[in-house]
């Protein structure tokens, strides 16, 4: 009787040390939000009028304030989903990039015009867990934009990750 007890025991322990050790799928998609980080800026880039900046960076740019938008559509390009419809005012969106290809291109039509977006980028699958799976992070290479209503896109930070720092910002042409 005592034998089962402690077999009865031992299998306790070993039960719940193996529930302690799982990842729940809550925390799994928790993680799992790698996006990439827009915000939107109004105006064109604006050289620097200072001659001490401009010498020392020629594209040193003044403080610009983020500008909120209503009515832009971005859809990816290939895919059939639209990723947002515009029907509220934004400053930032978050897009997800492809994980099977070195480049991922949008679509943005804002005020009847329409402009490509092409993001170019390395993937990096890394494994997190039995429960989670692998995650694929990004690293940014570079921009191309059709300058329709873009101005210039600016990369902010090149790693793609589950943080929330924002990684492109799109400016727009003044009109």
């Amino acid at each position: 009787m005592k034998r089962i007890r402690h077999i009865g025991l031992i299998w306790l322990a070993g039960f719940a040390l193996l529930l302690a050790s799982c990842t729940t799928d809550t925390e799994c998609r928790q993680t799992s939000g790698i996006r990439l980080n827009v915000i939107f800026n109004g105006d064109s880039l604006r050289p620097s009028t200072d001659s001490v900046r401009l010498s020392i960076d020629p594209f040193a740019m003044d403080t610009i304030p983020f500008s909120t938008f209503s009515g832009m559509e971005i859809h990816g390009l290939g895919r059939d989903s639209i990723i947002y419809t515009g029907d509220e005012v934004i400053n930032k969106v978050k897009l997800p990039l492809r994980p099977d290809s070195l480049h991922t291109d949008f679509v943005l039509t804002y005020n009847g015009h329409t402009d490509t977006l092409q993001i170019y980028h390395k993937n990096d699958m890394q494994f997190i867990s039995l429960a989670c799976g692998c995650f694929v992070f990004h690293t940014l290479d570079g921009v191309r934009e059709s300058h329709a209503f873009i101005d210039s896109v600016r990369i902010l930070n090149d790693e793609v990750s589950t943080s929330t720092d924002d990684h492109l910002c799109i400016f727009f042409h003044k009109w």
